[in-house]
């Protein structure tokens, strides 16, 4: 049986959880597209899934998908640069990146959605505030209103950089201090 469900996330990371939870209670993702989940029950299968931003275009896209789909990793979906990959759960785990730097790598990419919202807003706020000290002399209604959403945009902007920021930290892998001199 089919089911469509409209969902939207922010957070890749908290997507691709939610991904994994239907995928633990038999629903398998069928198509995606703008914030249309399509899954079938297959109980009692189990799935993972996975969300890649990966580094190719053209070919060399096709090239590492082809690989994918080759190692047992169905992509289910192509959405706005981001890949929506499953793999069965008896035939092993989902695991793209090993390495911590490729992982670190995919984590920025991750989040620096929320980074580019942040300098939009902040951005956006700021020219708001400089055109209104610079073309409205009255404080009447247009001012006030300027200024509101002005300083909304500004600390929108500010929380949203903050967010990516901290996303990032909390998720890339920390680099162990190896000391060469320990016994």
């Amino acid at each position: 049986m089919k089911t469509t469900v409209k969902k939207t996330f922010l957070d890749i990371c908290k997507e691709e959880e939610w991904l994994n939870e239907q995928g633990e209670s038999g629903l398998m993702l069928i198509g995606y597209s703008n914030g249309n989940y399509e899954f079938e029950d297959v109980s009692p299968a189990k799935y993972q899934y996975k969300i890649d931003i990966p580094n190719y275009r053209g070919n060399k896209k096709k090239e590492y998908l082809n690989f994918l789909e080759q190692s047992g990793i169905t992509i289910v979906a192509e959405y706005a640069g981001r890949v929506y990959m499953r793999k069965n759960k008896a035939n092993g785990p989902l695991e793209l990146y090993t390495d911590s730097n490729e992982i670190n790598k995919q984590v920025r990419k991750k989040f620096s959605m929320f980074i580019s919202i942040g300098v939009s807003q902040f951005a956006f706020g700021i020219m708001l505030l400089i055109s209104m000290l610079k073309y409205i002399k009255e404080k009447n209604a247009p001012f006030w209103i300027t200024a509101i959403f002005g300083s909304c945009f500004v600390i929108c902007g500010i929380v949203f950089f903050i967010m990516g920021i901290l996303k990032q930290r909390k998720n890339t892998i920390k680099k162990e201090k190896v000391d060469i001199f320990e016994e």
